[in-house]
């Protein structure tokens, strides 16, 4: 396998807007919150396509927030979602989550005064979680045959909370594999490398090397420090009861901080890299990408992939 893969996790060409989607939430109770980043113009005759994106364990809805503008930039509608009980939310419950986000999206391209109005590719749409949302993701991408891929960041299975993954993954839906060669919380090779095994569709893993559960929260990386920085005031009382006692009481309790934002050069770019080109491929049908997902980064500490050959 080549060495030096996609390097850069730049922002694309497009300016970016947003739209506070709370009111897709109003007809579901598996989200809390939604926020949409979106190219400002595109072509009239090129429609966009579409991903969610939910977090982990005790996650508020910004802790993934990093992704969406860049997506967003490259031509792909990003919405992050919020849960509404991050704290106790499975796998499972993360899984419905992205689901009906997912379709509750595509509403906007019927909605006359939304944005993105006649903008949505409908056959288009993706998912992506991190942590026990990425273990979410690979539940959707198993229940739902109609996405175009799945990406899982750092994923959990949830065995810890009562979850038991089935046996088998998706066989048709391909999955993308982001984990961290030095992960503490979601051990690589109990979680992110047995569920790579599990799975039969196309699939790429990408082990990030030195990082740990929060090395992927963004296109350029991410760090704890910052991944904290963001947390809302009551998040430390919220985790130790959750911990304790499985209760969380202070709905502004979470942790909020957004990291790794994408920018031209990044030591850790590779992650932004190997992500949009997975999503160019996948998603946009671009084949160029392919040769791009061929070439091992130089930060990768194991990079392996299946059923990537074009048939």
């Amino acid at each position: 396998m080549n060495k030096a893969g996609p390097s850069s996790c730049a922002l694309g060409p497009n300016a970016i807007a947003t739209l506070d989607a709370q009111h897709l939430c109003e007809t579901h109770e598996s989200f809390s919150s939604a926020t949409i980043y979106f190219p400002k113009e595109s072509e009239k005759s090129q429609l966009l396509p579409s991903i969610v994106l939910v977090g982990g364990w005790g996650c508020g809805e910004r802790a993934m927030a990093a992704w969406a503008p860049f997506f967003a930039s490259h031509g792909i509608v990003a919405m992050t979602i919020g849960t509404p009980a991050p704290w106790k939310d499975t796998p499972e419950a993360r899984c419905q989550a992205l689901l009906d986000a997912s379709q509750a999206l595509q509403s906007e391209h019927t909605r006359s005064d939304s944005p993105l109005h006649q903008r949505l590719d409908l056959n288009a749409r993706a998912v992506m979680g991190y942590s026990l949302g990425g273990g979410g993701a690979q539940l959707a991408a198993l229940k739902d045959p109609t996405l175009k891929c799945s990406v899982a960041i750092c994923p959990h299975d949830g065995r810890e909370y009562g979850t038991q993954f089935p046996p088998e993954l998706s066989a048709s839906v391909p999955i993308l594999f982001v984990c961290s060669e030095r992960d503490k919380e979601a051990d690589p090779q109990k979680q992110a490398w047995a569920q790579y095994k599990k799975t039969s569709a196309p699939k790429l893993i990408f082990e990030v090397s030195g990082g740990d559960h929060f090395s992927a929260n963004g296109p350029a990386g991410g760090t704890n420090s910052e991944f904290e920085q963001g947390s809302e005031p009551c998040v430390l009382c919220n985790c130790l009861l959750a911990m304790f006692c499985g209760i969380a009481p202070c709905p502004f309790g979470t942790y909020n901080g957004p990291t790794g934002f994408a920018k031209k050069e990044a030591p850790r770019g590779a992650i932004g890299g190997v992500v949009l080109a997975w999503l160019q491929l996948f998603l946009l049908d671009d084949e160029s990408a392919r040769s791009r997902l061929a070439a091992r980064p130089d930060i990768a500490s194991s990079f392996e992939s299946q059923k990537m050959v074009r048939n």
